[in-house]
């Protein structure tokens, strides 16, 4: 019989533990894992998604930047702000946060749907030519803004939620039309 050459146990235990050893280095180095940085990673988070708010803000002011004189002009106006606004919203849930802001991105994803729920409000208040219900949502909407951007801060946004007009204007706004 010949001899098989025997297995050097040694030398496949070295290259297993080398292999580990060389996974966990890059981990550390590459930030992944348990070895991820989540403080830069908050920070990349909050910064992506200042930039993504921003971007859409200025979509806002470009839609709004002329008052609709008509229904139909209300209605195409509040269908491109909830276009815009469920694509922020989506874009910042798709950033997938560090586990140290989840919750409070969770409520400040849920505080951008009330907003994007009263902006349908609107939506079919103009489809159906209701001028008082459309001021009504619009009042809505204006009253909601301090918590949307209170909550936007617990997360660490600066841009995200941040009012387009200054407080007299959105106080002026948010008062419900005469009659509701």
């Amino acid at each position: 019989m010949e001899d098989v050459p025997g297995t050097n146990r040694t030398g496949v235990a070295a290259g297993i533990i080398g292999t580990v050893v060389l996974l966990a280095v890059l981990a550390v180095v590459l930030d992944l894992g348990p070895f991820a940085d989540d403080d830069l990673r908050a920070t990349e988070f909050l910064s992506q998604g200042d930039e993504l708010c921003t971007e859409a803000h200025d979509e806002f002011l470009e839609i709004q930047g002329s008052a609709p004189r008509t229904a139909d002009d209300a209605e195409e106006q509040v269908e491109a702000l909830i276009e815009v606004a469920e694509e922020e919203r989506d874009a910042i849930a798709g950033l997938r946060p560090p586990a140290t802001l989840e919750d409070d991105v969770t409520a400040y994803l849920e505080e951008r749907e009330q907003g994007i729920e009263v902006l349908h409000d609107g939506l079919e208040a103009a489809r159906a030519d209701d001028p008082t219900a459309y001021e009504d949502a619009q009042a809505r909407l204006a009253s909601q803004q301090e918590k949307r951007q209170a909550v936007a801060r617990e997360v660490g946004f600066s841009e995200c939620s941040a009012p387009l007009v200054d407080k007299d204007e959105l106080e002026r706004q948010a008062q419900p039309p005469e009659g509701s």
